[in-house]
């Protein structure tokens, strides 16, 4: 069934039961570096008979708690997910979250370390996804990725069709033809204050046009934020340091050669975006449906009055809504 879809979605609201006394449960095991161990999130299916396994794969500057795992007043859209029937999981790549830093994180003088883009990251997703289908008894799962996550995502999908049950495209890097003004980052690491971050948020959306994002992301989240990466108390800076690599994957898609190829994507995939979206345009969605060739059941949805960050701003309830209808495969 394919379907192109695309809906303004002005306002979406529910009543969710209250979480915020719940925390998630944490594992950590193995990931694709000796001695390195990755950070998973889990919230149990809050239903008799689950509904099968999803995985949020988080973006490029923030972490699984700080993404799919923040409570805005008390609920998170893990929550969301737990509560409609799903087990439901979050992984924090290497760099992020309570997963292991790179050695040149740390140390600020060590400048030998790996790559971690996510062409070499996409390693460590089959780490997780095998660990999940062996420890439910299931062969596949729902893969549910934003930002650079959704391109990691994507590509995991073309790699392994035969794990992958339903895919979530959420405002994802994909290619465009060039050239772009954007220059390859070289630096092992970005830094950045919360209210740097905040500020990016808040730049997004269009001035004439009210604030969108959420009061308890604008109080609360960059607080949250500094205390996720375990460097920070050490350097006093107040300011959260992430992985880099992922700017040379922008800039390799921006310019023609991204590591996402949808003429390879063969399972049913949702696009789905915020209106005022640049990072992900309205182009960019189009020629990403368009290139799905091979993707029978296919479905792209606009959010209205979102950006980039939907998922934290006051319109999350209908992209809640939206993904959960495509992944349970309930017909309109």
């Amino acid at each position: 069934m394919m379907k192109k879809m695309i809906w303004l979605l002005w306002s979406s609201t529910c009543c969710w039961a209250q979480h915020g006394a719940l925390d998630y449960e944490a594992f950590q095991f193995p990931s694709r570096l000796e001695g390195k161990k990755l950070n998973l999130l889990y919230t149990a299916s809050r239903k008799t008979d689950s509904r099968g396994a999803v995985i949020f794969v988080h973006g490029s500057s923030f972490p699984s708690k700080l993404s799919a795992g923040f409570r805005i007043r008390g609920v998170s859209w893990m929550d969301v997910m737990a509560d409609t029937g799903f087990d439901v999981f979050a992984l924090d790549f290497l760099g992020y979250g309570e997963s292991d830093r790179y050695d040149h994180m740390v140390q600020d003088d060590k400048v030998d370390d790996v790559p971690n883009g996510g062409r070499v990251v996409v390693r460590d997703l089959d780490i997780a996804v095998d660990l999940i289908r062996k420890q439910l008894g299931i062969d596949r799962v729902v893969l549910l990725g934003h930002s650079w996550g959704g391109t990691v995502a994507g590509h995991y999908a073309t790699l392994y069709p035969e794990k992958v049950d339903r895919l979530v495209l959420f405002a994802p890097i994909v290619q465009r033809l060039g050239p772009t003004d954007r220059k390859p980052i070289r630096s092992l690491f970005l830094e950045q204050t919360p209210e740097q971050r905040l500020e990016q948020f808040k730049g997004q959306v269009p001035e004439d046009e009210d604030m969108v994002l959420e009061q308890d992301v604008l109080l609360h989240w960059g607080k949250a934020w500094v205390k996720s990466d375990p460097t920070a108390r050490a350097r006093n800076t107040g300011s959260v340091r992430y992985p880099s690599d992922w700017q040379m994957d922008l800039y390799d898609c921006w310019n023609g050669n991204c590591f996402l190829n949808p003429g390879s994507l063969r399972v049913p995939t949702l696009i789905v975006r915020g209106e005022w979206d640049t990072a992900f345009s309205a182009r960019d969605a189009e020629m990403l449906f368009d290139h799905m060739v091979h993707v029978d059941d296919k479905s792209y949805v606009v959010v209205g009055r979102g950006t980039h960050v939907l998922h934290l701003e006051e319109n999350r309830w209908a992209l809640f809504n939206e993904v959960l209808t495509f992944i349970k495969n309930e017909k309109r």
